[in-house]
C-alpha cells in the first residue's frame, strides 16, 4: 500500500481520538453542571424549609376614590355626582387618592425585618402619612397600618383614561415593594412588588370639558372595575449563601 494510504489512516485515527477526548470532556462538564444544579436545588429546599413564614395581602381599593387633603390621611370621598371642569379643575388641589391597605403577618416563631419602598406610607400621631421605612415584626405579629397610596391630579387620571382607550400602558401608577428577612446570614429574603393604577375618572359624555367619577356600568358593575390591582401579590424569594458577602444561591435554570 502507498504511503499516502497509511498517512490517511493515521489522520483518521488522530481525528477520532480528538473527538473521543472532546466528548469525554463534554460529558465531564455536563456531569459537574448537573451536580452543581442538584446541590443548588438542595440548598434552596433547605432554606425554604427554614425561612420564616410571612404573608402579605392587600385590601380592595376604596370605591369611590378618596379625596386628597393636606391635613392628613384621606378619609372621605368626593360628593356624589361631583364633576371637574377642564382646564379650571384639572390641576391644583382637586386630587384623588388611590389606596390599598396592607396586611403583613409574621406567622413564624422568629422576628423579621420588613422594609418598605416606593409609595408605601404609614400614619404618625397627627394622622399625617409618612414613608413606612423599616419595621420589625415580632413572632405572630400582624401589621395593618401600612398603605400603598398616592394622590393624582384629575388631569393625570384623565391621561390614564386616554391611554386605556388607546390600549397603551397607563402612565400614572402607585408602585411599592416590600422586602422581609430574618437575622440569618445564610437565609432568604422575600420580596413583593406592588402596583395600583387605573382610570377612575371618565369624561361626561353630555357636557363637554367635564369629568366625573366612573359611573356604575350595567354589565361591568361598580367603578372598581376601572382599577388595576392585586390582592395577593406574587412573592419573589432570594436565597443567600452569605448576605454579608453578597453571595446568592444560583437561581433555578429554565428547563
Amino acid at each position: 500500500m502507498s504511503e499516502t494510504f497509511w498517512t490517511a489512516v493515521g489522520s483518521i485515527g488522530t481525528t477520532s481520538a480528538f473527538f473521543v477526548v472532546a466528548w469525554q470532556a463534554y460529558l465531564t462538564r455536563k456531569a459537574l453542571r448537573v451536580s452543581e444544579l442538584m446541590a443548588a436545588d438542595a440548598t434552596r429546599s433547605r432554606l425554604d424549609s427554614e425561612a420564616p413564614r410571612v404573608t402579605l395581602a392587600l385590601s380592595d381599593p376604596p370605591w369611590e376614590p378618596l379625596a386628597w387633603t393636606p391635613n392628613g390621611m384621606p378619609c372621605n370621598t368626593w360628593p356624589h355626582g361631583h364633576t371637574w371642569h377642564f382646564p379650571r379643575d384639572q390641576d391644583g388641589q382637586n386630587r384623588l387618592v388611590l389606596q390599598q391597605q396592607l396586611a403583613l403577618k409574621n406567622l413564624s416563631d422568629r422576628r423579621v425585618e420588613a422594609r418598605f419602598h416606593g409609595d408605601l406610607v404609614t400614619v404618625d400621631e397627627d394622622g399625617r402619612p409618612h414613608p413606612a421605612g423599616v419595621l420589625v415584626l415580632e413572632p405572630d405579629e400582624t401589621r395593618e397600618d401600612i398603605y400603598l397610596q398616592r394622590d393624582f391630579s384629575i388631569k393625570e387620571l384623565s391621561e390614564n383614561f386616554t391611554a386605556k382607550e388607546a390600549s397603551t400602558e397607563l402612565p400614572h401608577k402607585v408602585v411599592g415593594a416590600v422586602t422581609v428577612k430574618d437575622d440569618r446570614d445564610n437565609g432568604s429574603t422575600d420580596r413583593w412588588d406592588l402596583l395600583l393604577t387605573g382610570c377612575p375618572v371618565h369624561p361626561d359624555l353630555e357636557r363637554d370639558g367635564m369629568w366625573r367619577i366612573a359611573p356604575y356600568h350595567l354589565t361591568e358593575g361598580a367603578g372598581l372595575r376601572t382599577l388595576e390591582y392585586t390582592r395577593v401579590p406574587t412573592r419573589q424569594r432570594t436565597h443567600w449563601i452569605s448576605r454579608s458577602r453578597g453571595i446568592q444561591v444560583p437561581a433555578p435554570e429554565p428547563a
